[in-house]
């Protein structure tokens, strides 16, 4: 049985299909690119996201009736936190406001009031990434569009509505919303009354891992692909990346380093002590739940930093060589990461990008070099967090863009003095965590255990270990760090 991948990122969607050991016999990326304006504002237009989906699923199609293969089924996974608001055409009204997007920094600044309920119904802080608040700043500011809008969706959502004719979502995009109550996975009346938006414009919510839906015969027509096939809403990207690292009992811990970092730990139940320093979202597991922290720039942070500091080029290795000249530590260049605001701890959108201790014998080398510091320092401050609630981490598994850099990998071990697990044969977990959740689904495995583990045991897990001579220069790092985000900000 072979399942096409749709998986839905930031700067790309990738389309993969999987036969029914879990090996990928088809991929195919179409790039796609988020437009950054002045103020915050980040936006994206979503036809080029059904565009993409058209496209890759068309090739997809072809592909398997050159190789004689059927797609029996199609898995969709997608970033979480973004909105769209759809009208009765199903059409969208206007452009995405994306995850990264700050315009509602006023209005998650009048909710902070309302943290500790908040947090007590959803596990989830207020604060600029998660949905509820930008559906606010939709409805007050563009009241009109809001009037016409039939659903107000995330990007999986819209797909799925192309795909099949359904609107409905699932507990891992639900549960950034602040609007689903963590325990019931039910939208929480109070919490859209609170918010000020109408529950009839959200999406029904459905298990995750579960059919959403069937393949229109419009969309069918138009790909190749055989109407009426299950659609199977994986979950969001981060979970199923973690997912597909094999974090899947308590203790285990997957860090996926791409535009943003996300730190996500296992969980079999809601903490009694959970505190506003971590979020507490649905897995892609059915009943099993996520420890969430996130670095809010990561790639897209090493990419400015290539675009400012090395212009004459546009090859990534030799940026990735200058880090490999400096030395660890950076020569005492500290870099607090936070370009587009802070993620966890503490959620502070007017944390901005800082380099500190400069001197005259600072390189270039040594500012890239910090900002990969940086990231593994927040990095860690945050795995701290996560031990006060599942206690000592038994496994760290790491994935995405920027842990193709060996150095990089390196750095987080160093900085964690911790053992990390990194597959360097196969780099798809995100799209391989969808495919073991369609594959439990649609029955080829009755474990996601066993979906996980049978293609994984023949890929080469490099393990990368804590070198013990960098451990005074990064503890020291990290203390300077907490320094000066402390005098700059007071917390």
């Amino acid at each position: 049985m072979n399942i096409l991948v749709i998986d839905v990122g930031t700067s790309s969607i990738r389309g993969v299909i999987y036969d029914e050991k879990g090996h990928p016999v088809f991929w195919n990326p179409i790039e796609c690119r988020v437009r950054y304006y002045e103020n915050g504002l980040a936006e994206q237009d979503p036809e080029e996201w059904i565009k993409a989906v058209y496209k890759i699923t068309g090739e997809a199609a072809k592909f398997s009736d050159i190789h004689g293969i059927n797609i029996e089924g199609i898995s969709l996974t997608s970033q979480r936190s973004s909105i769209i608001p759809v009208g009765n055409d199903r059409r969208p009204l206007r452009p995405a406001i994306m995850w990264q997007d700050r315009r509602n920094a006023d209005i998650v600044r009048e909710f902070e009031q309302y943290q500790d309920i908040v947090y007590r119904h959803t596990g989830a802080r207020i604060n600029t990434v998660f949905s509820g608040t930008k559906m606010t700043w939709f409805k007050r500011n563009e009241p009109d569009l809001y009037g016409k809008t039939m659903k107000i969706c995330t990007i999986a959502d819209y797909i799925v509505s192309r795909l099949t004719g359904n609107y409905a979502t699932d507990p891992t995009y639900a549960s950034r919303s602040l609007l689903m109550d963590l325990r019931t996975e039910q939208w929480d009346g109070s919490l859209t009354e609170l918010f000020e938006i109408d529950e009839q414009k959200l999406c029904e919510i459905v298990p995750s891992g579960s059919i959403i839906g069937n393949i229109s015969e419009d969309f069918a027509r138009q790909t190749g692909v055989k109407s009426g096939i299950p659609l199977i809403s994986a979950g969001g990207d981060q979970q199923c990346a973690a997912l597909g690292q094999g974090v899947i009992r308590e203790g285990n811990v997957g860090i996926t380093t791409g535009t943003g970092a996300f730190i996500l730990g296992c969980i079999d139940s809601v903490p009694e002590n959970l505190n506003p320093n971590i979020i507490c979202g649905a897995h892609a597991i059915p009943g099993k739940y996520v420890l969430e922290s996130s670095v809010l720039t990561c790639a897209s942070l090493y990419n400015w930093a290539m675009r400012t500091f090395f212009p004459e080029t546009v090859q990534i290795e030799e940026v990735n060589a200058a880090v490999e000249r400096a030395p660890a530590g950076a020569n005492g260049c500290i870099v607090l990461p936070y370009f587009q605001g802070r993620g966890t701890p503490d959620f502070n959108d007017q944390a901005a990008g800082c380099f500190a201790n400069l001197n005259l014998g600072t390189t270039r080398d040594d500012m890239v070099r910090a900002l990969l510091e940086s990231i593994a320092c927040e990095t860690a401050i945050n795995l701290e967090v996560m031990e006060s609630y599942i206690g000592k981490i038994q496994n760290i598994y790491i994935g995405g863009g920027l842990t193709r850099f060996s150095e990089f990998n390196q750095i987080q071990a160093d900085v964690y003095r911790k053992e990390i697990v990194y597959d360097s044969d196969f780099s798809e977990q995100t799209s391989f965590g969808a495919w073991a959740s369609a594959a439990v689904t649609l029955g080829i495995y009755d474990s996601y255990e066993k979906a996980i583990s049978f293609e994984r045991e023949k890929h080469h897990m490099r393990t990368y270990r804590p070198r013990m001579q960098t451990r005074e220069i990064y503890e020291n790092t990290l203390k300077k760090m907490q320094e000066t985000y402390e005098k700059l900000y007071g917390i």
